[in-house]
């Protein structure tokens, strides 16, 4: 999509709903596209979802920063995914209490 969208001079923006697996993914493919616009998301995955990475995705004044480590850039802890199978009753994602650039 992102490929169809540059030959159309068309910007994309990648979405960062799901975990921060996902996330990483849609972080990498923002990084290496010519037309990346923005990335949108909701929450920076703490609580839970920064469990689930042995070291969280990193954010400065409202950016991600992009994993420079192989592959998608994180570790997944496949201890704390273990113990937290999904049963699929209802999303793991909790939506942020206010926009991330809020003030305290």
């Amino acid at each position: 999509i992102a490929g169809m969208a540059e030959a159309h001079y068309a910007q994309i923006a990648p979405h960062l709903y799901c975990g921060p697996v996902v996330g990483a993914a849609n972080i990498q493919l923002a990084t290496c596209s010519p037309n990346f616009l923005i990335l949108e998301s909701i929450e920076r995955w703490d609580g839970f979802h920064a469990q689930l990475l042995k070291s969280p995705i990193r954010w400065e004044e409202g950016y991600v920063i992009p994993p420079t480590s192989p592959g998608l850039g994180v570790e997944l802890d496949e201890e704390v995914a273990r113990a937290h199978p999904y049963a699929g009753e209802a999303l793991h994602l909790v939506p942020a209490s206010k926009p991330a650039l809020a003030p305290d």
